[in-house]
C-alpha cells in the first residue's frame, strides 16, 4: 500500500514576525479528542468497527488486485501478438512465454509461441509447441494447420530416410485440420498442394487435388480460381 507524506506547509510570516504575532489564547494548554473518536465507554464498539471496515476493505482490494491480473495477462497477451505481427519476434515470444508461465493452459500463448519458433526457421520447436496447442480442447483447425506447415518445412531440411515419415504427418494434420474446420480455405489450400506434390505412396492425388480445388472455389470464388490455375500449371 502506498504512503503519503505528511505535507508540510511553509510559515507565511518572516522568522523574526512569528513569535511575536502569535496570538495567545487562554486556553492553548487544552486538548481537545477529534470528533470522530469515541469516548472511553465505547472503544470494544469502535475497535468492532474498525476491524470490520479494514475485513471489507481488504476484500475489495483482493479483488481489484485479482481482476487487475486477469486483465492485465489478456492484455499482455494481445500486446505480443501486436508485436509478432509487426515483426518483433524477441520482443513477442518473451511475452508468450510469460504468459505461458503464468497460465500453462492458454492454448493461444502456445499457439503463438509455436508461430514465432516458425517465423524464425526453428521447425523442430515449432513442431513441440503446435502439438500442444492441438492437442488442447476442442478441434482447433488452425493449430492443426500449422503443425503440418512446420512438419512439412522440417522435412525439407531432413535427410532423405527422415522425409516419408515427416510428410505422412504433414498430410494427417492437414487432414485434420479440414476435418476440424470444413470451411477453412487455407487448410484446404494446403491440403490440395500437398495431393498435387506428393508421391502416390505418400497419399498424393490428383483427383483429390481437384477436389479440393471444387471445394475452395465453392467457398471462395477468387480462391477457386487460383486453386484451379495453380493445377492447371501443375499439370505443365
Amino acid at each position: 500500500m502506498p504512503r503519503f507524506a505528511r505535507l508540510s506547509l511553509p510559515n507565511p510570516l518572516p522568522p523574526g514576525e512569528r513569535k511575536r504575532n502569535r496570538t495567545p489564547s487562554s486556553h492553548s494548554n487544552r486538548t481537545f479528542p477529534p470528533p470522530f473518536l469515541p469516548s472511553r465507554q465505547d472503544g470494544g464498539e469502535y475497535k468492532r468497527l474498525v476491524l470490520c471496515v479494514g475485513s471489507v476493505m481488504l476484500g475489495v482490494l483482493l479483488a481489484a488486485a485479482a481482476a487487475f491480473g486477469q486483465s492485465s495477462g489478456a492484455s499482455t497477451l494481445e500486446e505480443g501478438i501486436r508485436l509478432f505481427r509487426a515483426g518483433r519476434l524477441g520482443e513477442a515470444r518473451r511475452i508468450f512465454e510469460a504468459v505461458h508461465e503464468r497460465r500453462p493452459t492458454d492454448t493461444r500463448a502456445v499457439f503463438y509461441l509455436g508461430r514465432a519458433a516458425f517465423a524464425e526457421e526453428d521447425f523442430e520447436t515449432a513442431i513441440e509447441w503446435f502439438t500442444q496447442a492441438a492437442d488442447g480442447d476442442g478441434c482447433p483447425a488452425e493449430a492443426h494447420l500449422w503443425l503440418g506447415r512446420a512438419y512439412g518445412y522440417h522435412a525439407q531440411q531432413s535427410s532423405l530416410l527422415r522425409k516419408p515419415p515427416l510428410a505422412r504427418k504433414v498430410h494427417a494434420h492437414l487432414e485434420q485440420a479440414v476435418a476440424c474446420d470444413p470451411d477453412h480455405v487455407a487448410a484446404r489450400w494446403d491440403l490440395m498442394e500437398y495431393y498435387a506434390k506428393a508421391p502416390v505412396f505418400l497419399g498424393g492425388s490428383r483427383k483429390k487435388a481437384g477436389e479440393q480445388a471444387d471445394v475452395i472455389a465453392r467457398l471462395d470464388p477468387a480462391e477457386g480460381r487460383k486453386a484451379q490455375q495453380f493445377l492447371a500449371e501443375m499439370d505443365g
